[in-house]
């Protein structure tokens, strides 16, 4: 009898476990979220209601399917929690095709040209979307995949310290290298993006042209980061964080590792310009260097730069990152060069101190105005010379973030206007506390908006004549007079794809039909 009750309460374990780990249930019904204010006709959507908390979605447009994060919150509801589980659901059948257990903080999965990857912290996986089976593993971390060509960039996970930066191309429809090259990661990378149909131009420890069929293409080596050797050194060296698929560069690891003192990389018609720690440089597309300046070492830091005429003007804003957190670095500076010879113009600090950081920066009429914690100062392109400075009260107005830009509406004289086009020639200043400040260009407060009591609205999508406005979890349609076309439920984050838009809220997600509002609005 006692042999009879121990299988019994081991089977019973066995089938609590296996009901553990079913696939959650999914809720799927249609419903009314809102109204064609010009047919009247209703706006509907398919809403996929799960039992957990929906963290991030992806939309797979090669498989018509969807690809659900559920990442509950702690019960303060303060936190992430760091566990999770990923659902691929299949809006046509109505169905969950699979699930699969996620650890966020080590683990990623992303989809890209109907090919769906999970990388982990050594390797990375090809999942059957049908399935969620795996297809093939590599020991690389993915960084980036052309949706296209199928083909993924990432370094190949390597014991030695000496083979870490080993950049390889993989086939994503078997997981087969098809070519390897050295590509530096000592400070990360910065930045990456197309410069042709084939070749990625990758910003990390310099410049770095790569074909994605074969890896060839030309260096330029210069120094984005210092090494701190006064704090010991943390981690492997290895230096993987999550990948580009996820919207983030890989980061070197070590406390002591400053990294990100560089600008962005500026691209014209025949022309690549680029600032680091050590210098500014003027490249052709092929890599060949047209003329290079040197810059203050002990002051460069995050910069931007930009043309402004036949000026080349730097930006140099007073800080940089170690790991994934800001730091005070560098002096915060202005400077202009020639674009065609590289000659220096002038080269000013700006602030009243080190720790001065730039956090905003905005270029209007030659004239170019910089947002610190508690003022803004505006200096002229041309000469860098100083043209006015306004100190703000941050016990009053809370700390100066980031001026406005055109996405931002308000509702006047019975239409939808974007705030920077009713007055062009004022800056819109938005603040720690939720104002935006209305500066003349004298910076002198002319009124202000206390979004906590009047009604902002942000443009996040624009689709033929029309604009699509949000505030929290409700969307207007606008037309080109700024008058309401339609209004219904969906938050700024929705994606739109194939005349659909998508959107998560809670727990619940929404695929909503836009045909009668983009193409029978009239």
């Amino acid at each position: 009898m006692k042999k009879i009750n121990i299988i019994f309460s081991f089977m019973f374990l066995i089938s609590l476990q296996a009901l553990a780990q079913k696939d959650p249930e999914v809720l799927s019904n249609s419903k009314e979220v809102g109204k064609n204010l010009l047919t009247m006709q209703p706006v509907r959507a398919n809403e996929y209601t799960f039992q957990d908390r929906i963290h991030d979605f992806q939309v797979d447009t090669v498989n018509d399917r969807i690809t659900i994060q559920l990442r509950g919150l702690s019960k303060n509801g303060k936190w992430l929690d760091n566990r999770g589980r990923v659902v691929r659901y299949d809006t046509e059948g109505k169905r969950v095709l699979w699930s699969k257990k996620i650890i966020y903080q080590t683990e990623h999965l992303e989809q890209t040209g109907g090919v769906t990857l999970h990388s982990t912290g050594r390797k990375s996986y090809s999942l059957d979307n049908a399935t969620g089976k795996e297809l093939w593993e590599i020991k690389n971390f993915l960084l980036f995949a052309d949706a296209v060509d199928k083909i993924g960039i990432g370094y190949k996970i390597q014991p030695l310290k000496a083979k870490e930066n080993t950049l390889e191309g993989i086939d994503l429809t078997n997981g087969q290298p098809i070519w390897q090259r050295e590509v530096s990661r000592e400070y990360g990378w910065n930045e990456v993006f197309y410069l042709n149909d084939s070749t990625l131009l990758i910003s990390a420890s310099g410049l770095h042209a790569v074909n994605i069929f074969d890896g060839t293409g030309w260096h330029y080596k210069t120094v984005t980061g210092k090494k701190d050797y006064t704090a010991a050194a943390v981690g492997t060296g290895l230096g993987i964080a999550a990948g580009l698929l996820t919207g983030t560069y890989a980061v070197s690891t070590g406390h002591n590792l400053v990294r990100d003192v560089v600008s962005n990389v500026l691209v014209d018609s025949a022309n690549i310009y680029f600032a680091s720690r050590k210098e500014l440089v003027r490249l052709n597309k092929k890599g060949e260097v047209l003329w290079q300046k040197g810059l203050p070492d002990d002051m460069t830091s995050k910069s931007m730069i930009f043309r402004s005429g036949d000026d080349l003007v730097m930006v140099n804003r007073g800080f940089a990152s170690m790991g994934y957190r800001q730091l005070d670095f560098g002096t915060p500076f202005i400077a202009a060069f020639d674009i065609h010879s590289g000659n220096q113009k002038y080269l000013k600090n700006v602030g009243t101190g080190k720790k001065d950081i730039i956090k905003a920066v905005d270029l209007k009429d030659g004239e170019l105005s910089l947002v610190f914690n508690d003022q803004v100062s505006k200096f002229s392109v041309e000469d860098g010379q100083l043209i006015g400075n306004k100190k703000f009260d941050t016990e009053v107005y809370g700390e100066l973030n980031y001026f406005i830009g055109e996405q931002v509406f308000v509702e006047k004289d019975n239409s939808y206007q974007s705030l920077l086009n009713i007055d062009p020639s004022k800056h819109y200043l938005y603040t720690g506390t939720g104002r935006i400040l209305i500066l003349d260009s004298n910076l002198e407060l002319v009124d202000e908006i206390k979004t906590e009591t009047e009604d902002i609205y942000v443009n996040y999508l624009n689709r033929e004549d029309k604009r699509f406005l949000a505030k929290e979890n409700r969307t207007f349609v606008i037309d080109t007079n700024g008058k309401t076309i339609a209004e219904f439920s969906a938050s700024g984050n929705s994606i739109f794809l194939n005349g659909k838009l998508y959107d998560a809220q809670e727990n619940g997600f929404l695929e909503i039909d836009l045909d009668n509002i983009i193409n029978n609005s009239l």
